[in-house]
């Protein structure tokens, strides 16, 4: 029997965190990588899409990696975000 797993990505402020979970929702691997954010004026703050989008690949990949599971294995993914998502 094949194991199956999840990946669970929480994007924030400041950075994409990603975790793999097992059936019985045992953390094995998690990652994170930074998001820059740009500030053109006093008061305001701006995300650039392919970044977050970028720091969610490059976090997910280094959670599978840690995790020593197949990406093939991962059969769902949960997104959580402080923002409008890019998926």
């Amino acid at each position: 029997m094949t194991n199956s797993f999840v990946c669970a990505v929480d994007v924030g402020t400041g950075s994409a965190r990603a975790g793999i979970l097992d059936s019985r929702g045992t953390l094995l691997g998690r990652a994170d990588h930074p998001i820059a954010m740009h500030q053109p004026k006093a008061d305001h703050a701006e995300h650039d899409s392919r970044d977050i989008w970028s720091a969610v690949c490059k976090a997910v990949r280094a959670a599978v990696a840690k995790a020593g599971v197949a990406a093939d294995d991962v059969v769902g993914i949960s997104f959580d975000a402080t923002c409008s998502l890019v998926v």
